[in-house]
């Protein structure tokens, strides 16, 4: 592959910050060996993860507007901290070098909403006391809303959740078309 923007940048670690004659060699040298370690894994539900309506905030309507509380839990700060150290362990064992320090707690893992496959929030279900819709996105309350995103997903591994939403958006859409034509929508 041919190097691109930003293919030596970064690299001041390696060289020392020098630029030159030095940093064309550096990139030269280096240019292909450096490898980039991302992770990823699963927030579950807690306790402190929830929405609600504002008390005092209420939009043009008068209506009270959503709002979000957000906190991450040990399990996903412990697991933040275990794919550093994994990272460093390979990087080690194959006799390399890595540049970035090790963390642990809040500074081991990125803040909410920067990865964005976020779900959640509208569980789907089978029992109407504990889930907002049934297994076709329908809401138990409100027979025509049909929630077709990943709110309705009680939660989502490491990967991006988008197939799975169209998917459940395919099979909702089909069921709505069904209800409809019995005339039950």
């Amino acid at each position: 592959m041919m190097p691109q923007m930003g293919t030596a940048g970064g690299m001041e670690w390696l060289n020392g910050g020098t630029y030159g004659r030095k940093f064309k060699e550096d990139a030269r040298r280096y240019y292909g060996s450096l490898i980039w370690f991302s992770g990823r894994g699963e927030m579950i539900p807690n306790e402190d993860s929830f929405a609600d309506l504002d008390p005092k905030v209420k939009d043009k309507f008068g209506i009270p507007v959503l709002r979000f509380h957000w906190k991450w839990s040990g399990h996903e700060l412990g697991q933040a901290a275990h794919m550093q150290k994994a990272a460093a362990e390979i990087i080690d064992a194959m006799g390399g070098r890595y540049s970035a320090k090790l963390q642990s707690g809040d500074k081991a893992i990125k803040q909410g909403g920067v990865i964005i496959h976020e779900v959640g929030g509208a569980m789907m279900g089978n029992d109407p006391t504990k889930s907002i819709t049934n297994s076709f996105g329908q809401c138990w309350d409100i027979k025509n809303l049909f929630i077709t995103d990943g709110a309705t997903l009680c939660s989502n591994a490491d990967k991006n959740p988008t197939l799975t939403i169209m998917a459940l958006a395919w099979r909702a859409s089909d069921h709505m078309l069904g209800l409809m034509k019995r005339k039950e929508l």
